[in-house]
């Protein structure tokens, strides 16, 4: 699934601004500019040229984990629709990561499960490693929850 041209850049161009506010100490910046992003992304989505690209994005740059397992979840719809198999496996890790920070075992290790099997149909082997490596870290919480 192929990110048009422009939405990359925008993307691109704000996720560099909001990297270098928060390496500056910019914390009104750097929210400003994620309200920028997101805003960007409603308005892409109101045009029809939806893509899982923007929300998983915008949930990358959230630190409040609720928030971005919302945006992670719209993601993923998106992805899933769009059969967008690496995107699907990749939000799932996000939103297992996400759970996991909150300390939902079980939602966290059904995440991260079906990442692993959607990774399997891919050639992403970093993404494979990485989902590899999150069940194995988490498995021992995941047999006692």
């Amino acid at each position: 699934m192929n990110i048009p041209p422009d939405i990359h850049a925008r993307v691109v161009a704000l996720t560099d601004a909001i990297l270098n506010a928060c390496e500056d100490g910019e914390e009104d910046a750097s929210a400003s500019l994620y309200a920028q992003l997101h805003a960007y992304c409603d308005s892409i989505a109101a045009t029809g040229r939806d893509h899982p690209f923007l929300w998983e994005t915008l949930a990358d740059f959230t630190g409040d984990d609720h928030l971005a397992i919302k945006h992670y979840t719209h993601a993923l719809m998106l992805a899933n629709a769009a059969q967008a198999t690496n995107y699907e496996a990749s939000i799932c890790l996000a939103l297992a990561e996400r759970h996991s920070n909150l300390g939902d075992v079980a939602a966290a290790h059904d995440h991260a499960l079906r990442a692993d099997a959607l990774a399997q149909g891919t050639d992403d082997l970093p993404l494979r490693q990485a989902i590899s490596q999150f069940l194995l870290d988490h498995a021992q919480a995941a047999n006692e929850g």
